[in-house]
């Protein structure tokens, strides 16, 4: 299932440099008022260079009408899934429900420590994740207490709130298989990078998420892939090669790496997202009245 049918979200990945602050949140306002659908903003706490995401992320949110905001990835290790959880869930009340979140397992094992973090010498595991899911679902649940006990993460007799004012997606930034396999079974989305994940890889890693979803009961359909994307194409070329991605290798969402720059997020909002929306609601139509 090459296109999964989704409908197509378009969004900016914003580089949270210190000293851009003004920049960044000027554009995110020309950006909102323009129709872009997200606004990702990575999360290295031990890059000195960039402002603290959850923060920048807030102040963002509330300095928008429309779009939705979301870490992409939040630093697992850095970040204790119950915290996390309610400070997702407090943003989303304060945004009236425009607050998603991706999720890494930590590409800097050697920063995270040197901030305090776990001290490993790899990424957190397959299960870790998997308990950090569960914790921050336990935690939005609604309900007046809630415990769990796993190996990494436990609630015991927790009373959570606020509860977040919509169904929060978890978006995952992995790739391994047993990774996209867990992604499949509980996760709401898939968040690769273009410069990981090239287009002609796409396709063996939804086999893995289509897989893990199966043995969940659950319909491809309901997760979504998007992805972020760099480089210096054309407005025609972007056009051209996000169509394909979606139409060929079955990704619904492009978030862009470009600078803070009102003619930059013009273009994604003006003119590469309506013709890509239309090309492929075209060859959509087409290949249903076959």
């Amino acid at each position: 299932m090459p296109d999964y049918g989704r409908d197509l979200k378009f969004g900016w990945f914003a580089e949270p440099n210190v000293g851009q602050h003004r920049e960044l949140i000027a554009a995110a306002k020309v950006a909102d008022r323009n129709g872009l659908d997200l606004i990702g903003i990575q999360d290295h706490a031990y890059n000195p260079d960039h402002l603290e995401n959850w923060t920048l992320l807030s102040a963002i949110a509330l300095a928008t009408q429309r779009l939705h905001v979301f870490p992409d990835v939040a630093n697992l290790p850095l970040r204790p899934p119950v915290m996390l959880a309610k400070a997702a869930a407090t943003l989303d009340v304060l945004t009236d429900g425009r607050v998603e979140i991706g999720l890494g397992a930590g590409a800097f094992p050697q920063g995270i420590a040197a901030m305090d973090g776990p001290r490993r010498d790899g990424k957190p595991t397959v299960r870790e994740v998997e308990e950090s899911i569960d914790v921050m679902r336990e935690f939005w649940s609604g309900e007046r207490s809630v415990r769990y006990r796993g190996k990494y993460h436990s609630l015991d007799g927790t009373h959570p709130g606020p509860p977040p004012a919509h169904d929060i997606g978890i978006w995952l930034g992995v790739l391994g298989p047993r990774m996209l396999n867990l992604l499949g079974r509980k996760g709401d989305g898939w968040l690769p990078s273009l410069n990981f994940v090239p287009p002609e890889k796409l396709l063996v890693a939804h086999e893995l998420i289509d897989a893990g979803g199966a043995e969940a009961g659950r319909n491809p359909a309901q997760i979504e892939r998007i992805y972020n994307v760099w480089g210096p194409y054309s407005t025609d070329q972007w056009i051209e090669l996000l169509t394909g991605i979606t139409l060929e290798y079955g990704m619904n969402g492009y978030v862009f790496g470009v600078p803070p720059v009102e003619d930059e997020l013009r273009r994604i909002t003006d003119e590469i997202a309506p013709a890509v929306r239309e090309a492929v609601a075209a060859e959509r139509a087409r290949r249903s009245s076959k």
